[in-house]
């Protein structure tokens, strides 16, 4: 199952990672790819389609058929725009409520991503693994804009 391919393996290791956090948030009927656009909205207050998935670094297609996932939860309320490129979505009072109670779901499976991390770096691995994954980021956003 070897490759020295790193796109193969960072593939295979988001795939890993999701399943973690997914079943971390299972308690709560969440999945990562959800709390993630929760989190998003959160941060932005209130944002169109096209500025979620500049924060998310998505197509708008994906972002379209989550969002609505999130409204039918009622999660998520959205203005009554019928132009997609113009829609407001910010998170409802039920959102904000579930956002909280996924906080430590989140964090357990934040925790356990760091400890098995840090066997490997043999240092605190926040700090070092957000930065590489930042940087790879960077690099692919301005290929991008390139």
């Amino acid at each position: 199952m070897f490759t020295e391919c790193y796109c193969t393996q960072f593939r295979r290791s988001a795939n890993a990672l999701t399943s973690i956090y997914d079943e971390a948030l299972r308690p709560i009927g969440l999945k990562i790819t959800q709390l993630t656009l929760l989190r998003s909205l959160s941060r932005l207050k209130s944002a169109t389609y096209n500025e979620i998935a500049a924060e998310l670094s998505l197509d708008k297609t994906t972002i379209s058929r989550n969002i609505k996932l999130l409204i039918d939860a009622g999660w998520v309320d959205v203005s009554g725009d019928t132009d997609a490129r113009f829609k407001v979505a910010q998170l409802s009072p039920a959102g904000v409520k579930v956002l909280k109670r996924a906080e430590p779901h989140w964090r357990a499976a934040q925790k356990q991503v760091e400890t098995e991390m840090t066997k490997h770096l043999k240092v605190p691995a926040q700090a070092v693994l957000l930065d590489a994954l930042e940087a790879l980021q960077r690099v692919g956003a301005a290929r991008l804009e390139g």
